[in-house]
Order: C-alpha cells, then structure tokens, then sequence
C-alpha cells in the first residue's frame, strides 16, 4: 500500500499474461494469468529509464508504453516498445503528457492521446495532441519518421465559435489548441476512424486514420437535471438513495 499501484492493465491472450502500468511503483508489472484464480508475478520492469508510465496496450506480442517525460511532464513524452517479457524494443518521441494508448485492430498502428495538462502554477501549458505510429514495417525498423502528430492549432482563434457550440475553453489566459486535452481513444472496427475524448473540454474529437486529419470536433451538450428521468442523488451524508430533479444541468 502506498508504493504500488495497478492503473491500467492489459491482457495478451497469447501469452496469458497482463501488463500492468504501476506508476507509484515506477514500473511495469508483467504477472502469469494462465490461471487467474492465482495469478503470479513473472517480472517488473523498471521504467524510470525512460519516463513516469501512464498506460499500456499489447497486441501480436508487442507491449507499448505511454511514457510522459520523467523530469519535465509538459515536455514531449515517448512510447516505449517491449516484448512480452519485458525486454526492451525501441521507443519514440510523442505529444506531451502521453496517457491512453492503444493499437488499431490490424496492430499496424498505434495511437496515444496526449494530455498535455499545465503545470501546478499554470506557467507552462502545451497544446494537447494525437500521436499516431505507424508500426506496419515492424519494430525493428521503426523510427521517428513513423510518427505522425495531429494537433488543434487550427482552431486557435475560433474560442468564442467554440463556446457557442457548447465546448469547454476556460484554461487560464488559453486558446483552444492549449486547452484541447485528450484524454481517451477508441477505434472503428475498419481502422479507418478514431474518436478521442476531450475530456475536460466536453467534447469529441472524430480523426480520419487514412489520412491522420480531424473530421470534425463536437460538444456532448449538457443534461438537464429539472426533466424527469433526469434525476439524481446530489448528496453525499443522506441515507439511502434519494434521487430527484434538480434546476441544474451537468455535463457528460
């Protein structure tokens, strides 16, 4: 307690094993799960070599390793690349404040959504992104020129467009590209889309992975609390449960 931590977990099935992103501990867990009911830890491997880890995906015995920058967080992070046991492959330079990352479905790419969060006093705020690598060539031959950024800097200068369509911009002294911070992907079955949440921002983002552009960016809208059905819990020291309406909205 206190010095580990199992954040997010990734199951190979060809392997049996899961790979678990513990950053209190600073590492990556690698634990045999042929038989859950007593699941054993093979290996940890250390990753402050190369970062804090944020996350983890594997797919056709590739693990990968959404790494942000170990001593500077709004500097680029990296996404390492491991076999199933742990043993280090290569790694490339990513957006800032890596966290999600996960393969398309034919494993040919891999795709992390870069938070790019201020620091504490709010004097360095990166603009948040999407890295996308491709990976089709393998590992072996994988370099920086496979990676591709897709950043919000086109829509710098449209904030007050934005607002009115129901997006979030409120960052300190921020414009939109700034505070755009993605937070989670998922994949169409055809790989041909991706669709990231801004999470803090309220909205949407639909990339095309043919061609690594935006589609489009959409506010989730708000729900209102005074309709029926809409009701909710709103305190936390009442017994039971006491679900009403409410003249507020929330949002998703």
């Amino acid at each position: 307690s206190g010095s580990n931590s199992a954040e997010i977990v990734a199951h190979d099935p060809g392997t049996q094993r899961l790979f678990i992103a513990n950053s209190i501990g600073a590492k990556l867990d690698i634990v045999d799960f042929v038989n859950p009911s007593s699941a054993s830890l093979i290996v940890s491997v250390p990753i402050t070599t190369y970062g804090n880890i944020n996350s983890v995906a594997v797919k056709n015995g590739i693990v990968a390793l959404a790494v942000e920058n170990g001593t500077n967080p709004q500097d680029s992070g990296k996404v390492v690349f491991l076999n199933t046991d742990g043993v280090f492959l290569k790694q490339v330079k990513v957006g800032m404040m890596p966290d999600m990352i996960t393969f398309n479905n034919a494993g040919t790419k891999v795709i992390t959504a870069n938070e790019g969060e201020p620091n504490a006093a709010y004097t360095v705020d990166p603009d948040g992104s999407i890295s996308i690598i491709d990976i089709s060539g393998g590992i072996t031959a994988l370099t920086q020129t496979n990676v591709s950024h897709i950043t919000f800097t086109v829509y710098n200068g449209q904030e007050n467009i934005l607002r009115a369509q129901g997006i979030r911009i409120y960052g300190l002294n921020a414009n939109a590209s700034k505070d755009f911070e993605p937070e989670y992907v998922t994949v169409s079955p055809d790989d041909t889309k991706a669709w990231i949440s801004l999470q803090e921002n309220n909205a949407l983002v639909e990339i095309n992975l043919t061609n690594n552009s935006i589609n489009y960016i959409k506010a989730l809208g708000t729900k209102d609390h005074s309709l029926p059905n809409n009701g909710m819990d709103v305190s936390n020291v009442t017994r039971g449960v006491n679900i009403a309406n409410f003249p507020v909205k929330g949002f998703y």
